[in-house]
C-alpha cells in the first residue's frame, strides 16, 4: 500500500510519547521462576494486561490473560505452585518504535494476541504497546485529522 493511502501514518514511537513512556517506561517483567500468583497479582495492581518475562536480559515470553486462562483456570493447576515459565508464551513477536500502528494490528490479529512488546535495536525490551493502545492513538490522529480537514475546506484553517 502506498504512503498516502495509509490511513494515518502512526508509528509505535507516536503511541509511546502519548502514553508518556518514551522516555520513561516501566513495562512489568518477572523472572521466568515467579510464581502465576504472584504475576497474576502485579498485573492487577498495575491494571495490565499482560507481563513479559525476562531471563538473562532477554525476553524469554509473555504471560497474559489469555495464558491464565487456557493453562491455569481451566487446567486446575495451582497458580501459589505453577512457575511462569510453565505456561506463558514462549514464541513472543516484537516490534521496535519505528513501526507502523497498521503492521502492529495485522501481526495482533494474525498471532490473536494483544500486546507487542517493543524492543531496541539489540533486541532488548523497552516498552510495550497494546491493541487499545494502537487503536486510541489512530482513532485520535484521524479525529484530529478530520477537523483540520474541515476547517480547511469551511475557511477556519488557522493562518
Amino acid at each position: 500500500m502506498d504512503e498516502r493511502e495509509q490511513p494515518v501514518d502512526t508509528r509505535v514511537k507516536d503511541v509511546l510519547r502519548t502514553k508518556g513512556t518514551l522516555v520513561n517506561s516501566d513495562v512489568l517483567t518477572a523472572d521466568p521462576s515467579t510464581s502465576v500468583h504472584r504475576c497474576v497479582d502485579r498485573m492487577v495492581a498495575r491494571n495490565v494486561g499482560s507481563i513479559v518475562v525476562i531471563e538473562n536480559d532477554h525476553i524469554a515470553g509473555i504471560f497474559t490473560e489469555r495464558d491464565y486462562l487456557r493453562n491455569v483456570a481451566l487446567k486446575d493447576r495451582t497458580p501459589e505452585e505453577t512457575e511462569v515459565q510453565e505456561i506463558m508464551t514462549e514464541d513472543v513477536a516484537t516490534v521496535d518504535a519505528d513501526t507502523r500502528l497498521d503492521v502492529c494490528l495485522d501481526r495482533m490479529t494474525d498471532l490473536q494476541c494483544r500486546h507487542l512488546p517493543v524492543v531496541d535495536e539489540v533486541g532488548r525490551l523497552t516498552d510495550i504497546i497494546s491493541m487499545r493502545d494502537c487503536m486510541t492513538q489512530i482513532s485520535e490522529a484521524a479525529k484530529s485529522e478530520a477537523v483540520e480537514l474541515r476547517n480547511y475546506v469551511t475557511g477556519q484553517y488557522p493562518r
